[in-house]
C-alpha cells in the first residue's frame, strides 16, 4: 500500500461511526417529529386503552422519554444490528432488517444487471462521442440518449411495457420469452421491463459525463505532447486519455454501489416488483417510522463507508493524490 494511503485510510474510518452517529440523531429525531403517534398507529386506532397502550409501549420500545429511547436504539443497533420492530407488519411481528434484507435483494438483482448494461455501454459511447467531436456522430449519440432522459418515468415504462408485450412479444416469444405486463415472481423475463426502464435512461448520462471527461483530459498538455513524439491516436486514447478520465468515474462507480441497494420508487410501484422502492413508498403511506429509519441509516451508512474508500482509491489512480496524501 502507498504510504500516504494508511494515515489517510485511518483518517476516513475515524470519521466513520462520528457521521454514522450523527445521521442516525438526525434520522431518529426527524421520524419521531413526524406527526402521528406511533402506539396509535401500531394499534390501528385513534382510541386506545391505557392497558393496551402501555402495552404496546413495552413491546415495540416506547417507553421512557426521548433521550431514553434513543439510547435503546443506539444500543440495538451497535449491540445486535437491530433496526427495531416493524409498527406495520405486525401479525407477527417482523423486524425491520428482516423485511428490507428479503425486498434489498430483489432490488439488488435488478440494479446489479442496470449497473453492468450503463457502465459496459455508456463509458463506450462516451468515448466514442469524444473522439468524434465536431464530427455529425457525436450530436446525433448523445441527442438521441437524450430522448430517453426526457421521458418521464411514468410513461416510460408504460411505453416499455407496451412494446414489450405486444410490438416485440413475437420476438420474444421465438427467444422463448413471454414477456409478462406485471413483475411475475420465479420469471426471469419479468426483469426485462424493469431492466430496460432504468437502463436506458441511465446510459445517456452515463454516456455525457464520460464525454466531458474525456474532452477535458484530451486537451490536456501531456496528450499535445504524446502527438507531437509520434505515438498512434489509439495508444494516446488507452493509455493516457482514458486512464486519467477514469478518475472522477470512480466516484460515480462508488455512489452506483450504494444505489444497488436501493430501488426506484416510481418503476417498481408500477410495475408490480416486491423491492424496496416500493416498500419504501408504502411505509411512508403507513408511517412506520422505524422502516424508514432504518433503511435510511442503512444507505447513509454505506454511503459514508463507500466515500472513504473511494478517497483512498484515488491514491492508488492519480499518482499526484498519491504524492499530496504522503506530505499532507
Amino acid at each position: 500500500m502507498a504510504s500516504g494511503a494508511i494515515p489517510l485510510l485511518i483518517r476516513r474510518m475515524l470519521l466513520v461511526p462520528i457521521l454514522v452517529f450523527a445521521v442516525m440523531a438526525l434520522s431518529y429525531a426527524l421520524t419521531h417529529a413526524a406527526p402521528g403517534d406511533p402506539v396509535k398507529i401500531i394499534a390501528g386506532a385513534r382510541d386506545i386503552e391505557p392497558e393496551r397502550a402501555q402495552q404496546i409501549r413495552e413491546e415495540f420500545g416506547l417507553e421512557g422519554n426521548y433521550v431514553e429511547r434513543f439510547a435503546r436504539y443506539v444500543w440495538g443497533v451497535v449491540s445486535r444490528g437491530d433496526l427495531g420492530p416493524s409498527y406495520y407488519y405486525r401479525s407477527p411481528v417482523r423486524s425491520v432488517q428482516e423485511l428490507l434484507g428479503e425486498r434489498i435483494w430483489v432490488s439488488a438483482q435488478i440494479n446489479l444487471i442496470v449497473m453492468g448494461l450503463v457502465f459496459g455501454l455508456g463509458i463506450p459511447l462516451g468515448v466514442y462521442a469524444a473522439v468524434h467531436r465536431g464530427r455529425w456522430q457525436d450530436p446525433a449519440l448523445i441527442g438521441g440518449l437524450k430522448i430517453f432522459d426526457s421521458i418521464p418515468s411514468p410513461i416510460f415504462i408504460v411505453l416499455i411495457a407496451v412494446l414489450m408485450v405486444n410490438g416485440l412479444a413475437g420476438f420474444f416469444n421465438f427467444l422463448g420469452f413471454n414477456v409478462p405486463n406485471v413483475w411475475t415472481p420465479g420469471d426471469p423475463a419479468s426483469y426485462i421491463i424493469p431492466v430496460l426502464a432504468l437502463t436506458l435512461p441511465s446510459i445517456g448520462g452515463m454516456a455525457r459525463f464520460v464525454r466531458v471527461s474525456a474532452l477535458s483530459t484530451m486537451d490536456d498538455d501531456y496528450v499535445r505532447t504524446a502527438r507531437a513524439k509520434g505515438l498512434t491516436e489509439r495508444r494516446i486514447l488507452y493509455g493516457h486519455v482514458l486512464r486519467n478520465a477514469m478518475l472522477p468515474l470512480s466516484t460515480v462507480f462508488g455512489l452506483s454501489i450504494v444505489g444497488i441497494i436501493g430501488g426506484s420508487i416510481i418503476i417498481e410501484t408500477a410495475y408490480g416488483v416486491p423491492g424496496v422502492g416500493q416498500f419504501m413508498f408504502q411505509s411512508i403511506t403507513q408511517r412506520d417510522f422505524n422502516v424508514i429509519l432504518g433503511f435510511t441509516l442503512l444507505t447513509a451508512t454505506l454511503f459514508i463507508v463507500v466515500n472513504a474508500l473511494i478517497d483512498v482509491l484515488y491514491i492508488f489512480i492519480d499518482p499526484r493524490i498519491r504524492f499530496t496524501a504522503r506530505f499532507s
